[in-house]
């Protein structure tokens, strides 16, 4: 009876262990599953927070000195801007599509003739513009587009 008694205890340890072990591993892999998607969101909120300074200029109505401003912003990054004025249609920094936004060469076109009234891609201060951003196939913002109303 004794043996039998130990043998049941060494059985039920056993399965216990087992239990614990088990539940072990289903909870590390909850936890990993719980991580992945915490991750994805992570980084999913610093893509949208990155391009904030760029989303700002979408559908927005803002003066020319705002897109002057914008240009000398972005001269430092890989990103064109295209300014269509009465005048004149120009690409700062780097010529895109504007359908597809792929980045096309840099533009030869400088930020001071903008500023020169006797040029015809001056970009009035006082003037109004509709901002569009631009994505490529991959959702990157390559361009923003601002059109003189």
């Amino acid at each position: 009876m004794e043996n039998s008694l130990k043998g049941l205890m060494l059985a039920a340890g056993i399965i216990i262990t087992c239990v614990i072990i088990s539940l072990g591993f289903y909870i590390a892999r909850e936890a990993s599953d719980t991580a992945s998607a915490g991750t994805g969101q992570l980084t999913e909120l610093q893509a949208q927070f990155a391009d904030t300074s760029k989303t700002i200029y979408d559908n927005a109505t803002v003066s020319g000195s705002e897109v002057l401003n914008a240009i000398r912003k972005f001269a430092d990054e890989t990103i064109g801007i295209k300014v269509v004025t009465k005048k004149k249609s120009t690409y700062y920094i780097y010529n895109f599509s504007d359908t597809d936004g792929s980045l096309k060469k840099q533009s030869s076109v400088e930020y001071k003739t903008a500023q020169d009234a006797s040029k015809d891609n001056y970009i009035n201060p006082t003037g109004k513009f509709t901002g569009q951003v631009v994505r490529d196939v991959n959702g990157v913002i390559t361009g923003i587009i601002f059109t003189q109303e």
